[in-house]
């Protein structure tokens, strides 16, 4: 997307449910020499509630409503302020609602979920459950194609954090190329008969 000056660069948005991986495998991005010199990643997360851009909090489900007009707008502003050349990773659940090149869907085996979550503490058994059935569901992957035209996923649930920081990059760069990389197309993963488990 065209920037100050007429710049080129891109902006990917890193969503998935929770649990997927993508808060450990932004702080990889974020701590290796080469990765951090091409990638800013802006925390959406962080960014909601730093600078209070929601519209209430969901009391009964430890969550907030972010105001996503004024999410999309402070994006907008931060991404401006960058340095020329750099690439931008959205990173949070709610990134590919916001604008950008292409969406990168981080996916897990709900049993696999299951035990993520089951390990947060500010998680409640029915908070782990809507999020899994969320995920056998194939919820974020459904919105982000219903807004993207290039969409991809990564199947986490066996990886080690560095190779799915890896699959990320390779993802960015070679659509910098004008390919898109087939192995990570959505359409190989499956886990609709884990909804409602």
């Amino acid at each position: 997307m065209p920037g100050k000056a007429g710049r080129r660069f891109m902006i990917i948005a890193l969503t998935g449910t929770p649990g997927t991986g993508k808060t450990t495998v932004c702080g990889i991005i974020r701590e290796h020499s080469q990765y951090r010199k091409q990638y800013h990643i802006i925390d959406l997360n962080r960014l909601v509630l730093d600078e209070k851009l929601y519209t209430e909090k969901d009391e009964k489900r430890n969550t907030y409503e972010a105001d996503m007009d004024k999410l999309e707008e402070r994006v907008k502003q931060v991404i401006s302020q960058l340095p020329k050349g750099l690439d931008v990773i959205l990173e949070g659940h709610l990134s590919h609602l916001l604008p950008a090149d292409a969406v990168i869907v981080l996916r897990a085996h709900p049993v696999a979920l299951r035990k993520r979550l089951g390990k947060r503490k500010d998680y409640s058994f029915a908070k782990v459950k809507e999020n899994t059935d969320a995920e056998a569901l194939d919820v974020i992957l459904v919105e982000s194609a219903e807004r993207s035209k290039n969409v991809f996923e990564i199947n986490t649930t066996d990886m080690n954090s560095l190779a799915v920081a890896k699959s990320i990059v390779s993802i960015i760069e070679s659509l910098k190329l004008g390919k898109a990389p087939r192995e990570f197309l959505p359409g190989k993963i499956n886990w609709i008969e884990q909804a409602g488990l």
